[in-house]
């Protein structure tokens, strides 16, 4: 048997919509992300299990991860033998943790490995884009990429490899806390602007790029200073119930930010110390969760995907 991990993810990352993308491992241990275990089967068998299984389509032909191992027989790897793929699903839908993204880059991955294929980092990474796109209306890179390659990432058609790894402050610890209800990515999508002035996309443009290079030169706490949501916070923060009150009520708590990761409608925040960390959780357990979410104090994923154990 062969298992693959693949972690949440926090796309657009403040400054970066859909340019910058960070992969989050809670510091507790737990697994935050999806895992596919692949094995040599009779037949192609296709089982979803997992504390999220019963949210994703019953038939086997409208899963994501299904439609993954019949795209990689059929256009990877037509000799590759039948198998039995199974997908834990991890992580809620319309999360904005990339959950979409944990499913297709894990199952590619196993597949990969299993089949022996060998492909190349931009060719996974251009087959993981193309599935993620069933689900996001386009081929975003800001949760594939650093899902699979870890830490944070700019990413897109232009960057070359399609990600460059940005370093990040190893002091900064991430709340990420998912409210316990779904939003659905084209929704969130669809109360953007179709349309920006020159004005604003003169400003995005220098804030991500004076972030990436204060990021690369270590000067984290400059960096730290610029990261504001201009493109996507202003018009979706109304979409998720309880942002508002966050936003004001964390900073006094110690967070250093508080954005929206993803689509929404997880909220994630930056603190420099695990106490401040600790406080934010406190509150966002008390006042920003309904039973069915979770928060997570996390640290950067810099591993991204990869091979596990069995009980991991």
């Amino acid at each position: 048997m062969i298992s693959f991990y693949a972690p949440a993810s926090i796309g657009n990352f403040c400054v970066g919509f859909d340019s910058l993308g960070a992969a989050l491992a809670p510091i507790s241990g737990e697994l935050l992300g999806d895992v596919v275990n692949v094995k040599a089967a009779e037949q192609d068998t296709f089982v979803c299990s997992g504390p999220y299984a019963d949210k994703l389509p019953g038939e086997a032909h409208e899963n994501l991860a299904y439609q993954c191992l019949v795209h990689f027989r059929e256009h990877v790897a037509p000799s590759m033998p039948s198998v039995y793929l199974e997908l834990e699903k991890r992580l809620p839908i319309g999360s904005g943790l990339g959950s979409s993204a944990c499913s297709v880059v894990a199952t590619f991955a196993a597949l990969n490995e299993f089949a022996q294929t060998n492909l190349s980092q931009i060719e996974l990474i251009e087959l993981m884009a193309d599935f993620e796109a069933k689900v996001s209306g386009a081929r975003h890179y800001d949760n594939i990429t650093p899902c699979y390659l870890g830490g944070l990432q700019l990413t897109a058609d232009l960057v070359p490899n399609k990600a460059l790894s940005v370093p990040v402050d190893s002091d900064w610890y991430y709340v990420a806390a998912y409210p316990g209800f779904a939003l659905n990515t084209a929704k969130a999508r669809s109360v953007l602007p179709k349309q920006r002035s020159s004005s604003e996309a003169i400003e995005f443009a220098q804030r991500l790029s004076s972030f990436c290079l204060l990021m690369q030169t270590e000067q984290f706490d400059l960096a730290l200073s610029l990261m504001k949501d201009d493109m996507a916070e202003p018009y979706r923060h109304a979409l998720i119930a309880g942002f508002t009150q966050a936003k004001t009520a964390l900073p006094k708590l110690g967070a250093e930010l508080v954005s929206i990761s993803g689509a929404g409608p997880t909220l994630f925040t930056i603190c420099k110390t695990k106490q401040a960390a600790e406080q934010c959780q406190a509150w966002l357990n008390e006042y920003y969760i309904n039973e069915h979410g979770f928060s997570h104090i996390c640290k950067l994923d810099h591993k991204g995907t990869r091979a596990i154990s069995q009980g991991e």
